[in-house]
Formats: structure tokens, C-alpha cells, sequence
């Protein structure tokens, strides 16, 4: 039975930001959801995948009790426990007909077309293994929040791919066509290291706290800080606030941008909801 999210539309006045651009809430789900963390767009299947990462297992759950859930475009729940067995899922990505959960032990590869797990890679003595980003090959990469290795999954092999105090305590992480753009929280800053030869450089700084999402937006990219804060950061290493939900106390998380769509979806995690935005505009 699908079950339908009580919407609220326009909670905020339209915000009109430096570059031009237009920042309106549009709507948000009720609290349904357990620790929301990471929202990622099918644009096969037109829907969206949320991981509920509940709470860490020191704090008393139980281990292989977390999920993903499936709703549509506006946040209406079609299937609450698409892949149910999980342990604290964090970053998700689609890529095709696949979708990669990082869980507290590994990744899990979902095959989305047989509906069921196609492989799991188990990753031992990580720190916090976080966020995920795959390129146009299913070359897999696996940041680690507790350390200063970023893993890579290549034709099927786990290895620690890039080890190094320069990318100490990354969670966001994102392939742009030759480099991995890495957000640092050690220095809280933004990095690019190149796919190649493993160089790394700082592309801005940003306030201290914890760089969760980050997505392409034009040349540019959008980043979130857990904390309740979301920027553009551009390539020149400018950087500008576009949302601040620091006062209303709701987290942004490692979130959603649908470009044609012009729609970011930002899980607040402590929050246990999604909030829907039309970004118009960006330059």
C-alpha cells in the first residue's frame, strides 16, 4: 500500500541570492522516516532512494535492522523497506541499474531490475566508511570519515586506493570526469584529486563542521554541511551560502540536485524528514 506524505507548500518566502538565483522551499514529508542520511535520484525508474541510517550500533540497535526506502518525486512513500538487512546505511548512488549502499561493514551492490543484492564487499578495520560515488564504468569510490584512505572498487577488486593526511577525514565525495572531488573535514575544505596520478588540490575553504553531500551544479558545485548549511562553492574557490537552517535546528544532509528538474531534496537526518527546494537559476 503506498503511503502518502502530508505535504506543506512554500514554507519559506522565495530567496533570491547573489548569483540571481531563486531558493523556495516547496514542500516536506512528514517524520517518517529513521536518521534519513542520504537521498539518491533513479532517473530510470523516476524515484528516489532514501537510506535510514536509524543510529549507530554502540547506541544500542540491533545489528541488519536498518533499510532503504523508495518514494516518488514527491517524497510519497512506494515501498518503505525496499532492501531491508542493513546495518547504519550512509551514502547511497544509482548508476544505471544498480544501486550502492554503504553500510557499516562494506558496500552492498542492489541490482534494481532482479530486485535483490547482487554483491557485498566487506571493508575491515575502516574508520567510518561514508559516502559513495561511482563513474560512467562502475569504477566504485568509498570515502572513510575516520581515516585518511579513500577506497576504490575496480573491475570487481576492493583496495585502499589513496591514503593520505591531505584528504584526512573525508565524507562527501564525488567523481567529476578525472578528478574525485573530496570534502575534507579535517581542514574543512573542499579538494580535487586527480583520478590519474592521485595529485590533490584545494579547491575553497569552508566553515568548520562536517562537509556531508556535494553535487555538480554548472561548472560549479552545491555542498552541504551537516550542520544546517548549504553552499556554492566555485571552481575559482568562491563561496556562497544559498541556505542556512542552523536557526530552525534541521540538519542538511548528504542530499539530492535533479538538474532538469531544478530540485534539491535534503534528507535532515536528526530531523527524520526530507525538505523539497526549487533551485532556479544557478549561473
Amino acid at each position: 500500500m503506498k503511503k502518502t506524505i502530508i505535504s506543506l507548500i512554500i514554507l519559506l518566502p522565495v530567496l533570491t541570492l547573489q548569483t540571481g538565483a531563486q531558493l523556495t522551499r516547496i514542500r516536506e514529508s512528514d517524520t517518517i522516516f529513521k536518521g534519513p542520511e542520504s537521498v539518491a535520484y533513479d532517473a530510470i525508474r523516476k524515484c528516489l532512494y532514501i537510506s535510514n541510517y536509524n543510529k549507530y550500533p554502540r547506541n544500542g540497535m540491533m545489528y541488519n535492522e536498518d533499510y532503504i526506502t523508495k518514494t516518488d518525486l514527491s517524497g510519497n512513500v512506494l515501498e518503505n523497506k525496499l532492501i531491508g538487512g542493513l546495518t547504519c546505511p550512509t551514502g547511497i548512488c544509482v548508476l544505471e541499474n544498480r544501486l550502492y549502499i554503504v553500510e557499516r561493514f562494506g558496500l552492498v551492490v542492489y541490482d534494481l531490475n532482479l530486485k535483490k543484492v547482487e554483491n557485498r564487499y566487506r571493508i575491515n578495520d575502516n574508520g567510518f566508511i561514508n559516502d559513495v560515488t561511482v563513474d560512467p564504468e562502475g569504477t566504485v569510490y568509498i570515502s572513510d570519515s575516520g581515516s585518511d584512505v579513500i577506497y576504490r572498487i575496480k573491475n570487481g577488486m576492493l583496495e585502499r586506493w589513496l591514503n593520505s593526511e591531505e584528504i584526512n577525514k573525508t565524507n562527501g565525495i564525488l567523481i567529476d570526469g578525472d578528478v574525485l572531488i573530496a570534502g575534507v573535514n579535517a581542514d574543512s575544505s573542499l579538494k580535487a584529486v586527480n583520478i590519474n596520478d592521485k595529485t590533490i588540490t584545494k579547491i575553497a575553504s569552508l566553515p568548520s563542521g562536517i562537509i556531508d553531500g556535494i553535487k555538480k551544479c554548472g561548472n560549479d558545485y552545491l555542498v552541504s554541511r551537516y550542520e544546517g548549511s548549504l553552499y556554492l562553492v566555485k571552481n575559482s574557490g568562491k563561496i556562497l551560502e544559498i541556505l542556512n537552517t542552523v536557526s530552525e535546528q534541521i540538519s542538511c544532509a548528504d542530499f539530492e540536485y535533479i538538474v532538469e528538474l531544478d530540485l534539491l531534496i535534503i534528507p535532515a537526518l536528526k530531523n527524520n524528514k526530507l525538505f523539497f527546494y526549487k533551485y532556479d537559476g544557478g549561473e
